[in-house]
């Protein structure tokens, strides 16, 4: 039903090629994800010989390692059971503490034939994990990370000009980049301060055409991590990542991390008990800004987040991005028309008024 926006996904947003060894995941979560990779699988062929698709049990959080077996597909038994053998895969799955570059050395010396191309979409995502960042930063894989991905994305926030997507994105990344602090304000309440200081803007243009490149579908935002210490005051939520909210939540934060949590709403329970668990993923984890003029879904957090004219803001881990905290848990959470200032030493300047885009 998808073959040809898949077939123009493969073709412009991944270059997909012959040489190219394509790997393809989802999870059990929704019915019409382990459908769709069948189309997937299909159309791959027509790009290259060298497919693999896998499906494997939901992890029901976002931000958790993939289970051992796609990481026994993804980098074969031999390095998996060095990784067992010396006790470092239960560490890394469980985000411990672990010595990455005794992993990657034992990766690099064990595999061959690693994917070059990677499309998953799990309905949880696996954008800030380290077996992303291994397939990204050591191997150099293409990778399209697509949580949360609804098939009727290809109608809407995937049919965009992504040059134009791409162009935006990049310099709003070069602004993150350069600016030290930022200050988001909404009408509904949201008005929070927080440090950029030393941390680099990352731009997701939807174009993973060069080794390592790697980002969402849909595209389309500039994004960072912020200071895991240094934010301070409200953020107002109105959407769970895949829902509105019957009732607004507002987290406070102090020093970084969500000190409390107001309003009764089911969701507000969900996320204490999240604390409970993972005391790490309080803090602030990413700041974003969104650049695709054809995403508008509030509901669905995978497009939400893209939205022309809102930012974003997660808490969780972010040390595959830049940041420095390391827990299996990142949720993003949106706010709509906002007014956002950011600066540095000696400036300061408007990035967005009331959802406006100013010049940058």
């Amino acid at each position: 039903m998808y073959s040809d926006q898949i077939r123009e996904l493969y073709r412009t947003n991944l270059k997909v090629g012959a040489y190219d060894r394509l790997l393809v995941f989802t999870d059990d979560e929704k019915d019409y994800l382990t459908e769709l990779i069948e189309e997937f699988l299909k159309v791959g062929r027509e790009f290259t010989s060298q497919v693999k698709t896998f499906v494997y049990e939901s992890t029901k959080t976002h931000g958790k390692e993939p289970p051992e077996p796609l990481w026994r597909l993804t980098f074969g038994d031999e390095a998996i059971d060095e990784l067992k053998l010396r006790g470092l895969l239960d560490r890394i799955l469980s985000k411990e503490d672990y010595p990455q570059e005794e992993v990657i050395s034992i990766l690099k010396d064990k595999v061959a034939n690693v994917p070059s191309v990677v499309v998953a979409f799990p309905y949880f995502s696996t954008t800030h994990t380290f077996y992303r960042k291994l397939l990204t930063d050591v191997f150099g894989a293409r990778y399209a990370s697509m949580p949360l991905f609804d098939p009727t994305m290809f109608l809407t926030s995937m049919n965009v000009d992504w040059n134009y997507v791409a162009k935006l994105s990049r310099d709003i990344a070069d602004v993150l980049s350069e600016a030290e602090w930022a200050h988001v304000v909404s009408d509904y309440g949201t008005d929070i301060e927080f440090s950029l200081k030393g941390r680099k803007g990352i731009a997701d243009t939807g174009l993973f055409h060069n080794p390592g490149e790697f980002g969402n579908l849909p595209a389309g935002e500039a994004f960072t991590a912020p200071v895991e210490t240094e934010a301070y005051g409200r953020l107002v939520i109105l959407y769970a990542p895949d829902r509105e909210l019957v009732r607004p939540i507002t987290f406070k934060f102090i020093d970084g991390g969500v000190e409390s949590i107001e309003g009764f709403e089911d969701y507000r329970y969900f996320i204490e008990d999240v604390f409970k668990k993972m005391p790490e993923a309080r803090f602030i984890a990413e700041f974003g800004v969104g650049t695709n003029p054809k995403a508008s879904r509030p509901d669905n957090l995978l497009e939400a987040e893209k939205i022309l004219g809102t930012v974003h803001i997660a808490i969780g881990d972010n040390h595959t991005f830049g940041g420095m905290n390391r827990v299996g848990f990142h949720t993003d959470y949106v706010v709509f028309k906002p007014t956002v200032l950011i600066g540095g030493k000696g400036w300061e300047k408007k990035l967005l008024l009331k959802g406006k885009l100013q010049k940058i």
